[in-house]
């Protein structure tokens, strides 16, 4: 069997085909050899199934994008024409241009056969690539529909199809890192569930048998603080979830920057007495930036509740505007993280240091809420102290 007819076989069996086609196609066998008569049958009850079916889903037709390309290319080519053949009766008189269509070769035959086939050949060479462009982006489609996102459609050259092909390559990888980052948040949150529930079962074993009244009250005391600590994951992982999940829509407004960055060092400073907090202010106490506050102030504060874990007594925050950034940089005298791992740990539910309170997931969060504001959050190597220095910058915005 050829490899037109098979395709054609092909096509005729999916599901909406006529049922005598099916019931032809399948007593057929395909050792057979199709036919002159059942061939042509075939191709024109396909050709006809393309132009009556209305359904959404229909098979896309070459034939009627081909036809219609045509068609309008003729009716270009017909309008020119006449419209040259008025100028030219008009000015030379129609006897002489039917004159001088009697001595071309074949007559006004061979003009007609020229208009007619010309524009068959132009529409071919023209559509014919976006037929196959559209092709692959709709299998491509069908692979999307069906959960595989990691195939990716052919980047077209073409000026109409070429935007949209990279859009839904842009689509699909956006899926698949959604489904990544859906999986991550799963597996982490049953991860870090398991130590706080573990303490509460062991605190209301102790409750139903208490030796002491002090054995009691400590029991209580430490379902109390599990119950704050799932209580502020649960928090975290909604969070986490929100901005990754949404279109990241920040809520920006005018905000002054010196004022909000003092309020963020005044909570931190009554918040972790027993570390030094140096600020270093280079800019004007009247500037005015756009973001929102409520995230903004989201990532500083946990940046700064990093740096109280790690240092030793000592942390450095500095703010400047340079070249329409705002840029925040705060270091501590700490251990400092490792340079292998400075892009690592921005990743959900990572955690160099297993000993120390947390769940890994503020990091993460922070850098979202810097990819709301289109800026960028790093870990990089400490300028004055000895520790961990992480730099935050963002678009000043227009006031």
């Amino acid at each position: 069997m050829s490899r037109a007819p098979a395709r054609w076989l092909e096509r005729a069996l999916l599901p909406g085909s006529p049922a005598h086609l099916k019931k032809s196609v399948t007593m057929t066998s395909p050792a057979q050899k199709l036919t002159p008569f059942r061939y042509l049958k075939w191709r024109w009850l396909h050709f006809r199934r393309s132009w009556t079916d209305t359904r959404a889903d229909r098979i896309p037709s070459w034939s009627r994008l081909f036809l219609r390309a045509y068609f309008r290319l003729l009716g270009l080519v017909l309008l020119v024409a006449v419209m040259l053949l008025l100028v030219l009766a008009y000015v030379l008189t129609p006897g002489v241009v039917w004159h001088a269509f009697d001595v071309l070769p074949g007559g006004g035959v061979s003009m007609i056969l020229v208009g007619c086939a010309l524009p068959a050949v132009v529409a071919y060479r023209w559509m014919r690539p976006v037929w196959h462009d559209l092709v692959i982006i709709r299998e491509r489609a069908s692979d999307f529909t069906g959960g595989r996102f990691n195939t990716r459609a052919q980047v077209s050259h073409s000026v109409i199809l070429g935007p949209l092909a990279r859009m839904l390559n842009a689509l699909a990888a956006r899926m698949e890192r959604l489904i990544a980052a859906q999986r991550d948040l799963t597996n982490g949150i049953s991860h870090e569930l398991r130590t706080p529930l573990a303490r509460v079962r062991f605190a209301l074993e102790i409750l139903r048998q208490p030796s002491s009244t002090a054995e009691y009250d400590h029991a209580l005391a430490s379902i109390a603080q599990d119950v704050t600590e799932l209580d502020e994951l649960i928090d975290m992982s909604l969070t986490y979830a929100r901005l990754e999940y949404s279109s990241l829509q920040s809520n920006l407004e005018p905000t002054s920057l010196v004022a909000w960055f003092n309020s963020q060092l005044t909570d931190a400073t009554l918040m972790y007495a027993d570390k030094q907090i140096v600020p270093q202010v280079e800019i004007d106490e009247t500037a005015q930036v756009v973001m929102d506050k409520r995230l903004m102030s989201y990532a500083m504060r946990n940046l700064l509740r990093n740096a109280s874990k790690y240092a030793r007594s000592r942390i450095l925050v500095g703010l400047s505007v340079r070249h329409g950034n705002v840029e925040i940089f705060v270091e501590d005298d700490g251990t400092g993280v490792p340079e292998s791992e400075r892009e690592h740990i921005f990743n959900a539910f990572v955690r160099l240091d297993r000993h120390t309170a947390g769940y890994g997931i503020g990091l993460a969060i922070t850098r979202l809420v810097l990819h709301a504001h289109h800026g960028r959050i790093g870990a990089t190597d400490p300028v004055t102290l000895a520790g961990a220095r992480f730099e935050l910058s963002w678009p000043v915005g227009v006031v």
